[in-house]
């Protein structure tokens, strides 16, 4: 039944839209899928495949960002919160990606007020240090110090290309020499050539296809557990999709 919950998510139809379809009582698909959401069948299915693909690509490129979705309903939900910046209330996906490949490697969804750098730090913790990473790309909402410090000991040798911001220090020219030593010391760890910087703007437009084809954010659901769901499952579907120009999962075993 897992194939129509593909096709109820891609084509934004209802469960009775299905049952006229399948013949599957609407109500056998609600509670399948509330089956799956109770063992946490989505984020394990997502974990699973993306550890996978992960293992079989050389060199990997990260890319950090996060995405805002409003809920269904407009209004306040249960695990949502007021975005001050989008002056609506949501939930918010964050996710690292692999540029070459365009495929989702670590993800976690919060309410939408998280702070970007915080969970981008929770979610290079989680990251398997055996992921060959040489590059890791993210916009000046993870300019840290501590958040560059840690990239470079958890993966060595790595490049960052994080862009330093603009201090209030800096409006005032010409700088000072403490101003020039400061701004040389945050980028002296970080590769901050354009053509690198500019592979970043691929998550933008990894997160509009995901909106746009996939539906992500249309889904008549409510409250952040289903969203979190929601988000798994565009992510195995993203990832189904390349399985298809792609041998890697072809021919996994589990033994």
């Amino acid at each position: 039944m897992f194939k129509w919950l593909i096709y109820k998510h891609l084509m934004s139809c209802s469960y009775r839209d299905l049952e006229s379809m399948t013949g599957i009582d609407y109500s056998t698909l609600i509670k399948f899928r509330q089956r799956l959401l109770l063992k946490h069948w989505f984020s394990k299915i997502f974990h699973l495949f993306s550890s996978i693909i992960a293992r079989n690509i050389d060199s990997i490129t990260a890319i950090v960002d996060s995405s805002f979705v409003e809920t269904y309903s407009k209004h306040d939900e249960m695990g949502s919160e007021y975005s001050g910046y989008k002056k609506k209330n949501g939930f918010k996906l964050h996710q690292i990606i692999d540029f070459e490949t365009r495929l989702p490697l670590l993800q976690a969804v919060t309410p939408g007020a998280r702070a970007d750098v915080v969970w981008g730090a929770y979610l290079i913790r989680a990251a398997p240090e055996e992921l060959r990473i040489n590059g890791f790309l993210a916009d000046k909402a993870y300019d840290s110090e501590e958040f560059v410090r840690s990239l470079h000991q958890k993966w060595k040798g790595i490049q960052v290309g994080i862009p330093v911001r603009s201090t209030i220090h800096e409006r005032i020219k010409p700088w000072s020499p403490p101003v020039i030593l400061n701004r040389r010391a945050k980028e002296s760890d970080r590769c901050l050539k354009k053509s690198f910087l500019n592979k970043r703007t691929e998550i933008e437009r990894y997160f509009s296809r995901k909106k746009r084809v996939f539906n992500l954010g249309e889904e008549r659901t409510r409250h952040l557990k289903n969203f979190r769901a929601n988000c798994y499952m565009v992510a195995i579907m993203e990832i189904l999709e390349w399985s298809t120009k792609s041998e890697i999962l072809l021919y996994y075993s589990p033994n």
